[in-house]
């Protein structure tokens, strides 16, 4: 019910964002954007989209520790998975087919996957509130952008903070944990406190100095390769013209759309973070969505067909994986953890 509940309440944020910004939109210029654009510039988008997510296939791998000796061409499919999930199903479940595939690959199953999976998006979200307050002097930027991006910022850093601690008070972070969650029924089960062991364990990757400039640094490639691909999209549809910045700042307002709720995939919600993002440079509406819209669409599409590609790589069907990932219950997660 929970579950079905989120997805209407996407739904009906989707359609809104996007009857606000097609109510003004011009049919027939919609139209001539996407006549002339400029579709030889796709092919290197999507190159520099595979290669993002070959990066981050890397930076997973070694937040995995100490299992950062994985296969990087089987986390490449499973990043890849991940999205075609996220694209195509409510609630950001390819977060969680990608915990459950990795962790039938490692010790400590689908807890250690996640906890590394927390880390990463921890990161990216340091990385954007870094880029919002680093274009800050040269773009009057929305309040609640401004106000977002301090908010996050502050959460991210203090979610950092309390993952070291946990980390280096072993055992006892573990017990102070149960303690604080104590309320919860079945949380003194014994496989609970073991899965909860291995999710603090795979936080000790916060505490290892040697990954840190690896980690930071391929955190920087990933979203310095979304904002060259912002900028690409911009040239397919004739706008050079603008600065690199405007790249930079949609990326920032896509960024923090992510956390709306919307339907599989963000549609909507996306397209108005984008239409907002470039009014700031005094683009007319309809051009705007053009070129959201077709940014959007060739990226999900991209990503849905290597997340095909993934399943096919690791002998899987689509079905296998939301199964697991849906409607299995704990025996069934464990099941998938340890095959």
């Amino acid at each position: 019910m929970k579950r079905r509940l989120r997805l209407i309440i996407g739904i009906v944020v989707s359609l809104v964002a996007l009857w606000a910004v097609l109510r003004n939109i011009d049919p027939r210029e919609l139209w001539l954007s996407y006549r002339d654009a400029d579709y030889l510039y796709i092919a290197p988008a999507l190159l520099l989209l595979f290669s993002i997510n070959w990066v981050r296939a890397y930076r997973w791998r070694l937040l995995i520790y100490p299992n950062h000796d994985l296969p990087l061409g089987r986390l490449f499919s499973i990043v890849n998975i991940g999205y075609l999930f996220n694209n195509i199903l409510p609630a950001k479940v390819g977060e969680l087919a990608r915990a459950y595939m990795v962790g039938r690959m490692i010790p400590g199953g689908v807890a250690r996957a996640l906890s590394s999976l927390l880390i990463e998006r921890l990161l990216d979200v340091l990385v954007l509130v870094v880029l919002v307050f680093g274009l800050m002097p040269f773009i009057d930027m929305p309040p609640f952008l401004i106000n977002a991006g301090r908010l996050l910022g502050l959460l991210s850093v203090c979610g950092v903070a309390v993952l070291v601690a946990l980390t280096r008070i072993g055992d006892r972070g573990l017990d102070w944990v149960l303690r604080f969650l104590r309320r919860v029924p079945w949380i003194g089960h014994p496989k609970v406190r073991a899965a909860l062991e291995n999710l603090l364990a795979g936080f000790q990757v916060l505490t290892v100095g040697k990954l840190l400039p690896a980690t930071v640094l391929s955190s920087l490639v990933i979203w310095f390769g979304y904002a060259l691909l912002n900028y690409i999209a911009l040239a397919v549809f004739g706008m050079t013209h603008l600065p690199v910045t405007a790249a930079a700042f949609v990326l920032c307002a896509t960024g923090f759309s992510m956390v709306v709720p919307s339907s599989p995939g963000g549609m909507g919600v996306w397209e108005a973070a984008v239409v907002l993002a470039l009014s700031v440079y005094g683009v007319e509406q309809t051009q705007a969505f053009g070129y959201a819209f077709g940014l959007h669409a060739l990226t999900n599409v991209a990503l849905i067909v290597l997340g095909l590609w993934g399943l096919r790589s690791e002998s899987l069907t689509f079905a296998d994986v939301r199964v697991q990932v849906t409607d299995g219950d704990p025996g069934q997660e464990a099941g998938l953890a340890e095959s």
